[in-house]
C-alpha cells in the first residue's frame, strides 16, 4: 500500500463498504433486512437498536420490468488504518466513493406506501392484543428526547446480482482502488471489502434498502401519531447499522 504522507506512518488503508449509501440505489443491504423493519434511533451516538415488531406495509403496484441499476456516489463507508488527521480521512472517503459504484443486474424496486399508517396499524394492533407497546417500542424516550426517532426499512432493491464498479469494470473481483488527494505527496492505494455481506446473489435478492424516518408524537385524544422526522442528520446512519 502506498504511504499516506510524507512523514506519516505506512499503513493498509481499508474501505468497508457494508452498509454504506448510494445515490440510486439505497443503503448496501449487509443485514439482509426485509421491508418494514424497525429500529431506534439515536442520533446523538450513531446507535441503532432493532425492535422486535416488523411494520405490516402495502406494496406499491408496479409495472415496471427488472432493469440493471447503477449508483453514481457512494457515501457512508469506513476506513481502516492510520492517517495524518480526520480531514485527510474524510477526504480519502470521498474520493473512494466517486470512483466507485455499485451494480445491480436484473433489478426491480419496490416501494411501499405510507409508513405512518403501518406504524399506527401495527401499534394499536399490539395495544388490542395486550401487549405493552408503550415499552416495547420506548414511546416515552422517542416522543420526549430530541434526537431519537424510529427508522423503518421502507424501500427494497431487489436484483440477481449486485457487484462493485470502478472505471467501467464490474465485477467480484476487483479488490482495491487508487485515489488521490489534496495534501497527499502519493495516491492512496485502498482495499475494498463488503464486511459481513462479500456479495449479494441470488434470485430477486433484497441488495439495497431504504429507509424513513418517523418522530412519534402525542396527538388527538392522547393517541400515539407519526410524523416524518424532519431535518434529520443521516451522515452516520451506516455507521449505526455496522453496530448492529
Amino acid at each position: 500500500m502506498a504511504a499516506l504522507c510524507a512523514g506519516c506512518h505506512h499503513s493498509d488503508v481499508g474501505a468497508d463498504l457494508s452498509f454504506s449509501r448510494s445515490i440510486g440505489l439505497g443503503y448496501r443491504n449487509a443485514g439482509l433486512f426485509n421491508p418494514g423493519t424497525l429500529f431506534l434511533y439515536d442520533q446523538s451516538t450513531a446507535t441503532l437498536t432493532r425492535l422486535s415488531d416488523d411494520i405490516p406495509l402495502q406494496l406499491r403496484p408496479s409495472n415496471a420490468s427488472p432493469t440493471t441499476l447503477a449508483s453514481t456516489r457512494i457515501d457512508g463507508i469506513a476506513l481502516t488504518g492510520s492517517f495524518p488527521n480526520e480531514a485527510v480521512k474524510t477526504e480519502i472517503a470521498v474520493a473512494v466513493g466517486t470512483k466507485v459504484s455499485f451494480v445491480a443486474e436484473n433489478a426491480i424496486r419496490d416501494d411501499y406506501e405510507s409508513v405512518r399508517t403501518g406504524l399506527t396499524l401495527a401499534y394499536r394492533a399490539g395495544v388490542d392484543a395486550g401487549e405493552d407497546m408503550m415499552g416495547r417500542w420506548y414511546v416515552d424516550e422517542v416522543v420526549r428526547q430530541r434526537g431519537k426517532y424510529y427508522v423503518v426499512v421502507s424501500g427494497i432493491v431487489r436484483a440477481d446480482k449486485a457487484t462493485l464498479a470502478v472505471g467501467g469494470m464490474a465485477g467480484d473481483n476487483i479488490a482495491d482502488v487508487s485515489v488521490s488527494v489534496p495534501g497527499l505527496a502519493t495516491p492512496v492505494k485502498v482495499a475494498l471489502t463488503h464486511g459481513r455481506s462479500v456479495n449479494c446473489s441470488g434470485k430477486s435478492a433484497p441488495c439495497f434498502f431504504s429507509v424513513s424516518i418517523i418522530k412519534p408524537y402525542i396527538g388527538p385524544q392522547k393517541r400515539l401519531a407519526f410524523r416524518d422526522g424532519l431535518g434529520v442528520d443521516t451522515a452516520r446512519l451506516s455507521e449505526a447499522l455496522r453496530k448492529l
